[in-house]
């Protein structure tokens, strides 16, 4: 092997041990997130600082989402509801605003009592299941 096929092998290696070859979790159906998950932060990136939230996000298993508490944007209480679907995995979220666009999340991370979802408005969004 040259050397530039070397160099080329390991900087491969270095990136898929970075984790920069993370793949997302595909949901099956709605029973996979169905409940009530609060919302603790939000953050543009993985490794960037985290805004702290106090939010209920409700999936129900009827396609409809609930969110619900304090609305930093807004500076006010507030209660939403949304209808979501599950396509290839991710999670669509109709856009109100937007007549036939969806907010669309991907399941970064589950495991137990631990969501992060990525995509949205925020980028990623770190909830715990109650």
């Amino acid at each position: 092997m040259n050397v530039r096929a070397i160099l080329a092998i390991s900087l491969a290696g270095l990136i898929i041990s970075s984790g920069a070859a993370w793949a997302d979790i595909l949901l099956k159906d709605a029973s996979e997130i169905s409940g009530t998950w609060t919302l603790e932060s939000v953050a543009a990136g993985l490794n960037k600082p985290r805004v702290a939230e106090n939010r209920t996000w409700d999936f129900r298993p009827d396609g409809v989402i609930v969110t619900s508490g304090y609305n930093r944007h807004l500076n006010t209480q507030d209660r939403y509801e949304w209808k979501y679907k599950i396509v290839d995995g991710k999670i669509l979220v109709e856009d109100p605003g937007r007549p036939g666009r969806t907010v669309d999340y991907s399941v970064y991370k589950k495991d137990g009592n631990e969501l992060i979802l990525k995509g949205g408005i925020e980028g990623f969004y770190f909830f715990k299941k109650q």
